[in-house]
């Protein structure tokens, strides 16, 4: 069976093919399949090598129920890994007045693939980081029987919280809940950087957009609130909704695919684009109104960078200098930047990297440390700022595009131990990610233990994570 994921830039071929329904079954197919790799897909909503798999393939959109229990006076939500995020959150506000801890842009994932390559939002911790009980079916490393296995403290949570599919098919999660609340929410752009670090403390959760072309910054100021919804807030979706989720990609898409016009595109940004965002607009919405968007609505590729807070002024001034590089502006890049550099080895893989145009606006989200082992955000003190680079360039018409985020990831992983997202588009090497990730061996160990046979890992797995040869070709 062929499987394409959503930016169809990863294409596979799977020998088996199965979508249970039970937990009781999913052992069977393990038993039946014993010593055969088992990788499970989610709703593909990835761009990474992380959902490769060409023995054994399940999907588990049929397990997708959700009950929510009470535990330590706490309200908690027991959730099949096939359930989607939007699925839940609705389930969770209609029938209980509850919502998950954290909500990232988007919420067509499940709960299991989002948790397992850390899905995040802004001023929280990742997905993964609330949830604390999970389990996980595999095999019993002294019968070799298939079992089922829940995991509740310790580094093996702390694996499993952020796994990659390599402990094992992961049944259910359970997370902490809290009640539904409302946002406030209104925009403002600034020329500089220092107001939008300066008002994270009065809009915690807000989110910021690098504009190109332009380069100052559009702040989305976000924070909870007890004031009441208002009638405005409904024009305020279908305003958003029509002028952002629709027109706004309509528009880069046609200029972009279409128009080709790199001189359109520069006047859209610098004369159009800020009249379309009502400034000092107060809008008060449930949570899962305002922190997502609809970014599913029209196929695209991201690569996505998570930068430590400590070089974040410097990575985004970076980030300036080699899309300006990269659109013809050779002056662009400062001689300190170029001996940087060259201290890393990296001059000439940037001056000899194809020309690309970059044509949407960049996402900054400050993400907080996440207990978890592996997880882009994972860290024993300090927040890391997530910076996200979306293309709208058709499948067929991406090479600059790859070769603008190898560029990027390489560069910035050297210069401000930026790590790529593992469920984008990822190109990072087993070096990297040793260094990148100070307890990747504790990953290791975990995952070995749960997995004595290594099935659960995929070809992209060996590779990165535990630098084996392998003959894994990059996703393009």
């Amino acid at each position: 069976m062929r499987i394409n994921n959503f930016g169809r830039n990863v294409s596979f071929a799977a020998k088996h093919f199965y979508e249970p329904d039970s937990e009781e079954e999913i052992l069977e197919l393990l038993t039946r399949h014993r010593g055969d790799a088992v990788r499970v897909v989610g709703r593909l909503h990835s761009w990474s090598d992380a959902i490769v798999g060409d023995d054994v393939i399940l999907d588990l959109r049929k397990m997708n129920s959700v009950r929510v229990e009470r535990r330590n006076d706490q309200p908690w939500a027991i959730i099949a890994a096939g359930a989607q995020i939007k699925h839940i959150v609705q389930e969770l506000d209609s029938k209980h007045g509850l919502t998950l801890p954290t909500l990232g842009l988007i919420t067509e994932q499940t709960i299991a693939g989002a948790a397992a390559t850390g899905t995040h939002g802004s001023g929280k911790h990742s997905l993964s980081h609330y949830i604390d009980e999970i389990r996980i079916a595999t095999y019993d490393p002294s019968t070799g029987e298939a079992t089922v296995r829940c995991i509740v403290e310790g580094d093996e949570l702390r694996a499993a919280r952020c796994s990659l599919g390599c402990l094992g098919i992961v049944l259910s999660v359970g997370i902490r809940c809290r009640k539904q609340y409302l946002i406030e929410q209104h925009f403002r752009i600034v020329k500089h950087l220092s107001p939008a670090l300066d008002s994270e403390s009065e809009y915690p959760q807000q989110q910021f957009f690098l504009l190109p072309f332009r380069y100052d910054y559009l702040i989305q100021h976000r924070q909870e609130t007890t004031k009441k919804i208002s009638w405005m807030t409904h024009l305020h979706r279908w305003y958003w909704f029509l002028s952002t989720d629709v027109a706004l990609h309509l528009v880069l898409i046609g200029i972009r695919r279409w128009l080709r016009s790199h001189v359109l595109m520069r006047l859209f940004y610098r004369h159009l684009a800020p009249l379309t965002i009502i400034q000092g607009w107060n809008v008060i919405d449930k949570s899962q109104n305002l922190l997502t968007m609809e970014h599913h609505l029209f196929r695209h590729i991201e690569v996505e960078i998570f930068v430590p807070r400590r070089h974040l002024s410097k990575a985004l001034a970076f980030v300036q200098e080699l899309l300006q590089y990269l659109d013809g502006n050779l002056a662009s890049i400062g001689q300190a930047t170029w001996d940087d550099l060259e201290r890393h080895g990296l001059h000439t893989m940037v001056r000899e990297s194809p020309s690309y145009t970059h044509h949407y606006p960049i996402c900054v989200r400050k993400v907080l440390a996440d207990d978890t082992l592996i997880s882009m955000a994972s860290s024993d003190e300090e927040a890391y700022y997530a910076i996200s680079f979306i293309s709208y360039d058709s499948p067929t018409n991406r090479a600059s595009f790859h070769s603008f985020a190898n560029v990027l990831v390489r560069s910035t992983a050297h210069l401000f131990n930026a790590r790529p997202h593992w469920g984008k588009y990822c190109p990072v090497d087993a070096l990297a990610a040793e260094r990148l990730y100070p307890k990747l061996a504790a990953f290791r160990a975990v995952c070995e233990q749960y997995d004595f046979q290594g099935v659960f890992r995929n070809k992209w797995a060996s590779k990165v994570v535990w630098n084996e040869p392998t003959s894994l070709e990059p996703c393009n």
